[in-house]
């Protein structure tokens, strides 16, 4: 079968490197791209082989464009994927879906009277060990979800590029970082029923974003989490202590399943977890993937994304942001 066509919009360092991973999955060939800096999408598009658009009109009216993948800035999702949708073009969107619940139910109203098919890619679900700890649970291996604390601290996120520290532009923390854990969290315990909220940010903050943010929660069946993140830490932080009722596993390293260390009264191992080494992209494209072929709803919908930005505002709301 020939590779799906795709366009790109958004340039940026994300976007190509989604751009690059959709590539390597040999099932999606990039033929167009576009970005508001018309040099960086003519050197992705170049390399690629594809075209560069002067705009994102052009490039939905492109007419090998079979499909959209979105890498712009969270503020612009909305505008970006209403006219992929318009367009009759399955999009693929970066995570968060937009920026306030209202932009997504107006993203979802879109999709449904185009009838295409929108994925949002919240890639923490498939990236280890967090897609094995989710697949344990489900399975009923580690027993009750007693407490979970869950921290994310980011000294030098902002120096990835100077939008992500404007509120307006990024969302905030909580939209940027927090979305993936968030996101992750209820995934797999469901939504939330209590939330309590403190955010700090220090006047002297040469950003918009939070220094600090904690978090508490209560999920279904009385399941207490903490969540920690925040850019006004001295290093980069990243880590979890998960409490179940079967065992609890702890990790200074998040993204390292080598780092996790497991005590369990029931005799469990990290060997039962079953940690995979699949590439966690190429995972989350694929599932998309399967779904247009198969004529079905992609895994992580709009409406289930909406209830991830619905948390993040709950938060913000909680703090008084």
């Amino acid at each position: 079968m020939n590779p799906l066509r795709f366009g790109l919009i958004g340039c940026g360092q994300f976007g190509a490197f989604l751009a690059k991973a959709a590539v390597a999955t040999g099932r999606l060939r990039l033929v167009a791209a576009t970005d508001s800096d018309a040099a960086r999408a003519d050197a992705l598009a170049a390399g690629h082989g594809a075209t560069a658009c002067p705009d994102t009109a052009a490039l939905l009216a492109h007419p090998e464009v079979d499909a959209v993948l979105i890498a712009t800035p969270p503020a612009l999702h909305m505008q970006h994927a209403i006219a992929a949708a318009r367009a009759g073009k399955p999009v693929f969107l970066e995570k968060p879906m937009a920026l306030g619940e209202r932009a997504c139910q107006t993203i979802n109203a879109a999709v449904r009277e185009a009838g295409v098919n929108l994925m949002v890619g919240h890639v923490l679900r498939y990236f280890e060990p967090y897609r094995a700890i989710a697949a344990a649970y489900r399975a009923g291996r580690l027993g009750r979800a007693l407490h979970l604390s869950l921290w994310r601290l980011e000294h030098d996120f902002l120096d990835i590029s100077p939008w992500k520290g404007q509120r307006a532009v990024s969302g905030g923390y909580l939209y940027e970082v927090a979305a993936h854990e968030l996101d992750w969290l209820r995934a797999m315990l469901g939504e939330p029923t209590a939330i309590q909220a403190q955010i700090t940010r220090q006047p002297s903050s040469a950003h918009q974003l939070e220094d600090s943010v904690a978090l508490q929660m209560v999920f279904p069946g009385g399941t207490g989490v903490h969540y920690l993140g925040g850019t006004g830490f001295p290093r980069n932080e990243h880590g979890f202590q998960l409490r179940f009722e079967y065992a609890t596993l702890t990790s200074d390293q998040a993204f390292d399943p080598a780092r996790v260390q497991v005590a369990s009264s029931a005799g469990l191992t990290v060997a039962d977890l079953g940690f995979g080494d699949a590439d966690p992209y190429a995972l989350e494209l694929n599932a998309w993937l399967d779904s247009l072929q198969a004529g079905t709803p992609p895994p992580i919908t709009g409406e289930d994304a909406a209830r991830t930005v619905a948390l993040i505002e709950a938060a913000y709301r909680a703090a008084g942001w």
